[in-house]
Parts: structure tokens; C-alpha cells; sequence
């Protein structure tokens, strides 16, 4: 047992947070089997978490009376030993371009796998939502102490708000995010994520809404506003009064319609600042 600590002790002055019962029985020269014995045992008393078969994390003591590593260095080395493509996104991500009234009750990752399986250890859940395609979407990268954590810029951060309204807790949720994270923003790497994106929707309903909240710089908010309806105003689609709802899961029927933005006002805005 007290070897089997050892090891682990061994793995983390070497900067290694994560080893695989393969690792661990190579290294220790011992059988898969007495490898696993020994996992298990460390595994109950809170030293290590499994997020995949035969994939253990290393619990560090400073954290395990919290039961994980805090999400944002647990999601590098899950993603790099699955090897999957993804950033955080959302509610998460927001948080670090201004954000912070509207802390998740999960971390929120984008990635272009489908993974049913959830990752909950102790005090820390993340959640996965699926997006086909990630290709050429700005994303950047931070140092955590696990290594690099993918983060949607903050255009991005805004578009996906608008695509998965329910993830991110509704329209007012995200008003409430937008009038945080407007000073973030650059109006001609928005119109090139449109571009990129081919959806035109999320964008009328970016342009309305900035016009129902308050922000911290109304000079920056008007430039982006009719940066925007300048770039709407090109659009075909949009010429041609295809009108969306500002709720789609809300009737349509009997309900207001704006012109300017081309939204049918099926609810209302309310930002909770």
C-alpha cells in the first residue's frame, strides 16, 4: 500500500498529474492485477478518480476534501487522454472575459465528440454539449497548473449563448452576460465569426437585445449595434423580412414583430443587473 503512495508521490514530482493501470504496472513491475488492487484502495480513500476505464487522476491532499481537482485543471488531461477536440464554453468561458453574476453549476464544454458519460467527482461537474464542427472557430488557451485550458474567445463565447439559450440559462441569463462582456468585444472579429458560422439568426438577436440593456460603455455598444444591422443589411435572408423568434420554444402567434432586427417579440428582456 505505502508503495503504491509512493508511486503516486513519484508521479506528481515528476509533474505528472494522471498514469493508466498499464503505466502503473510497468512502472511498479508488478501484475495487472496487484495494480488494480492497489488502485482500489487508494481510489477509497479519496487519492485518486477514475474518469475513464483503466485512466486515473491524482487527487493532490489540498483538494481532496473537495473530492477533485478544480474543473478548469481536470479538463486538460481528460480531453488529452481521450483525445478529443474542445474548448469551454458558454457560461464558463464567459466568466473569464467579464462575467462573474452568472457562475454555472456545472463547467461547461464545448467539444465535437458525443460523450454520454458524465464527469462528476466530488464537489466538480462538467458538462458536455456537442457542436459538430470546431474547425477555424477562435479559440484561446490559458496556463492552469494541469497544463492548457481551452477557452472560446469572447465573440464566440457570445454566439454559443445565443445558439444554446437553455444551457445558459435563458434569455435574461444571457442579457444579464452580455452587458457584462461587452467591453471584450470586437465588432470585426463578430462579423468574421458570422462569416465563419453561416448563421445569420444569433446575431439578430444580439443586435436586439443590446438595445434592451445597459452597459457600462453605450459608445462601444452603439458601434456595435449598427456594426452589426450594416452587416444584417447584406444578407439576402434577412432583406427579404425572414423573421425569427427571439424564443422558439415559445408561440409565435399574436406577438409583436421588430423590424429593425427582423425578431418576432415572443418574450421579454430583462437583464438582472
Amino acid at each position: 500500500m505505502a508503495k503504491f503512495s509512493d508511486y503516486l508521490i513519484n508521479l506528481r514530482k515528476s509533474g505528472r498529474l494522471s498514469f493508466t493501470v498499464e503505466e502503473a504496472s510497468r512502472d511498479l513491475k508488478i501484475s495487472k492485477f496487484n495494480a488494480l488492487a492497489s488502485i482500489c484502495r487508494v481510489k477509497k480513500r479519496g487519492e485518486i478518480i477514475s474518469p475513464a476505464k483503466g485512466f486515473y487522476v491524482i487527487i493532490p491532499p489540498e483538494h481532496q476534501l473537495q473530492g477533485c481537482l478544480p474543473a478548469t485543471e481536470l479538463v486538460p488531461i481528460i480531453m488529452q487522454h481521450l483525445q478529443i477536440n474542445y474548448y469551454t464554453g458558454l457560461l464558463s468561458s464567459a466568466m473569464y472575459h467579464g462575467a462573474t453574476h452568472q457562475k454555472p453549476n456545472s463547467f461547461q464544454i464545448i467539444s465535437d465528440k458525443q460523450i454520454r458519460k458524465e464527469f462528476r467527482f466530488g464537489g466538480v461537474a462538467i458538462d458536455l454539449i456537442y457542436k459538430k464542427n470546431l474547425e477555424n472557430l477562435p479559440i484561446q488557451e490559458i496556463a492552469v497548473d494541469s497544463g492548457y485550458l481551452k477557452i472560446s474567445s469572447p465573440e464566440l463565447t457570445i454566439m454559443d449563448l445565443l445558439l444554446y439559450p437553455k444551457r445558459s440559462g435563458g434569455l435574461n441569463h444571457i442579457a444579464t452576460v452580455l452587458s457584462e462582456i461587452i467591453p471584450s468585444i470586437d465588432l470585426k472579429k463578430l462579423i468574421e465569426l458570422a462569416k465563419i458560422s453561416n448563421q445569420k439568426f444569433w446575431l439578430q438577436k444580439l443586435g436586439y437585445i443590446l438595445e434592451k440593456i445597459d452597459v457600462e460603455n453605450p459608445d462601444q455598444k452603439l458601434e456595435i449595434i449598427n456594426g452589426l444591422q450594416n452587416y444584417l443589411s447584406l444578407d439576402k435572408k434577412f432583406v427579404a423580412k425572414n423573421f425569427v423568434p427571439l424564443a422558439p420554444e415559445i408561440p409565435i402567434k399574436g406577438y409583436p414583430r421588430c423590424k429593425k432586427w427582423m425578431i418576432i417579440e415572443n418574450t421579454s428582456i430583462e437583464s438582472d443587473l
